[in-house]
């Protein structure tokens, strides 16, 4: 019975501890990959996102928001974020990766965590 309630215990301490961490968000196919925060005095200025194209499709636009937290676990601000293709920056082909780069201004955001919110794709013809 001691074993039961310790197992028990321990698997109740797992789930509550997974459930208030921030995590990446994809969507459609697109996988978040990495994410590296720049900070300078405290002050998020930036961040690089690095996505993953999984899904069949060729895709020429992203749409996110970003949630920035302290190394305590507190949200301290969200920002939108995008990414699209045009005559320089090619479009995500299946198994193709990207990165891009931000500028945020978040005051005591150490963490970034993406959430994408749409996906566009290349119309075929």
């Amino acid at each position: 019975m001691y074993k039961f309630i310790l197992i028990l215990s321990f698997c109740f301490l797992n789930v509550s501890l997974s459930l208030g961490q921030a995590k990446h968000i994809g969507k459609s196919g697109i996988e978040i990959l990495k994410t590296y925060s720049q900070n300078v005095l405290g002050k998020n200025i930036g961040y690089y996102v690095e996505f993953k194209n999984n899904s069949p499709e060729t895709v020429d636009g992203l749409k996110w928001i970003a949630s920035f937290y302290d190394n305590f676990g507190e949200l301290k601000g969200k920002r939108e974020g995008s990414w699209e293709s045009g005559n320089i920056i090619s479009a995500m082909k299946p198994g193709d990766s990207t990165k891009d780069l931000e500028a945020s201004y978040v005051d005591g955001g150490t963490k970034v965590f993406i959430r994408i919110t749409q996906v566009h794709t290349v119309a075929k013809e």
